[in-house]
């Protein structure tokens, strides 16, 4: 065969090589398009909350626990998280939040030992009378916290606002420790609820 004809044979090969990639990595693409935006999905699998874009990775931040000893993400499980952040006092609103999230973590029935609760401390210490409201309302709450400011400067990388606890918005995290999407104060449990179930659908189990 001349050198003539192979150049056409080698191009053909390198275009059925190229269709090839393609089918193979469209579907990939297509998934994530419609996992990150929920473009192209049913409307009952489109995401409740508000995607954080992008995500922001909670233990980038200087986290500790309430109790001053070190948080180290690494040596936490693996688990998907609520993060509701508020002060030392946590006003109805919050405490709203947390009631919700809370039935909404019961309503996993065995599903729920693959997710946490997190409350994220912004500003000072733990007042008296929200601690023994946290002790009878919320006695497997894990108390974390972290500067406000630091909190606020990763949110001012997002469309997300800043002082979320002030505008009564928590977030979901997920089990690489990424912040990926916020809740408001009108947030509807079943809503939640239906976000919860699908990421632990599609998302590994340790």
């Amino acid at each position: 065969m001349s050198g003539e004809d192979k150049a056409p044979n080698k191009r053909r090969g390198q275009i059925q090589a190229l269709l090839l990639m393609l089918v193979v990595a469209l579907p990939m693409i297509a998934a994530y398009v419609i996992y990150h935006t929920g473009v192209g999905m049913p409307e009952g699998t489109v995401n409740k909350g508000k995607l954080l874009q992008p995500p922001q990775h909670l233990p980038d931040l200087p986290v500790r626990f309430a109790d001053g000893g070190a948080w180290d993400f690494a040596e936490q499980p693996v688990r998907w998280r609520y993060v509701i952040p508020g002060s030392g006092s946590c006003d109805q609103v919050c405490r709203d939040n947390l009631y919700l999230t809370r039935q909404v973590h019961i309503r996993l029935n065995e599903k729920a030992r693959r997710v946490e609760r997190y409350y994220l401390l912004l500003d000072g210490a733990i007042e008296p009378q929200f601690a023994a409201y946290l002790e009878k309302e919320h006695p497997r709450l894990r108390i974390v916290e972290a500067p406000r400011e630091a909190l606020n400067d990763a949110l001012a990388a997002t469309d997300e606002t800043q002082n979320p606890d002030r505008a009564g918005r928590y977030f979901l995290m997920d089990q690489e420790g990424y912040l990926m999407m916020s809740y408001g104060p009108n947030t509807d449990g079943a809503d939640l609820l239906k976000d919860v179930k699908k990421m632990l659908k599609t998302s590994y189990e340790e």
